[in-house]
């Protein structure tokens, strides 16, 4: 979990609502932190957007203690966005019986991407979501992104939006694609492996590379 770097003005809006929400429920700081077994001081630099790493377990036990749903929190601080909604085949199973779309399942990023040809293999349903042509899915070959991302998981990718600092994103470079996890500064991006015995990939000024979309959803179960 040392990954889950989140950027300041996440921070500061996840503070902003933890101490409205704890305020409008008449928790006092020192009670909620006893109640929610939570540090005093960690939560309290939460509130001020001062801890840049995030557990989401951490997350999980201010939500419990808030009284709210985690997903909200997670969504704030863009470990989740807004329309993912698949975690596990019972969710996929309650999600059958809303409404619903299919989306393209290649056998490769790059089919997806349209930088080389190739025809859908297959198709996944899944919760009705906006602009379902943004997204399609791939099947993952390869252990980089363990433990996040098994070998022959199913990832869903949205094209064409902001890959925001510290997600993961699927990337087009030399021709190749990869799926990694972005660590940007001024003058470089990193792109690293979830697992550590894979090197990180450095992107200088001038190298030509395509950001192809976030990835917004990983089924394991599948």
């Amino acid at each position: 979990m040392n990954d889950y770097i989140v950027s300041e003005e996440m921070r500061i809006k996840l503070g902003n609502f933890i101490k409205n929400k704890r305020e409008s429920k008449n928790y006092g700081l020192n009670q909620f932190c006893m109640n929610s077994d939570i540090q005093t001081s960690l939560y309290s630099r939460l509130e001020n957007g001062k801890v840049q790493k995030i557990n989401p377990y951490l997350l999980k036990k201010i939500a419990k203690g808030l009284k709210i749903d985690y997903k909200e929190l997670y969504i704030i601080v863009g470990y989740l966005e807004e329309e993912e909604t698949i975690t596990t085949l019972e969710e996929i199973d309650l999600a059958l019986m809303m409404p619903t779309v299919k989306i393209p399942l290649y056998e490769s990023i790059s089919a997806g991407c349209g930088y080389e040809p190739g025809d859908a293999i297959d198709y996944i349903v899944i919760p009705e979501l906006k602009n379902p042509h943004l997204y399609f899915s791939v099947k993952v070959v390869g252990d980089s992104m363990e433990p996040t991302i098994k070998n022959h998981s199913i990832i869903i990718i949205k094209k064409d939006v902001e890959i925001p600092d510290g997600s993961i994103g699927a990337f087009i470079i030399d021709g190749g694609a990869v799926v990694k996890r972005i660590r940007r500064t001024e003058n470089e991006n990193i792109l690293i492996s979830d697992n550590n015995i894979y090197m990180p990939l450095i992107l200088r000024d001038g190298d030509v590379y395509h950001e192809c979309g976030r990835v917004v959803k990983v089924i394991n179960d599948l």
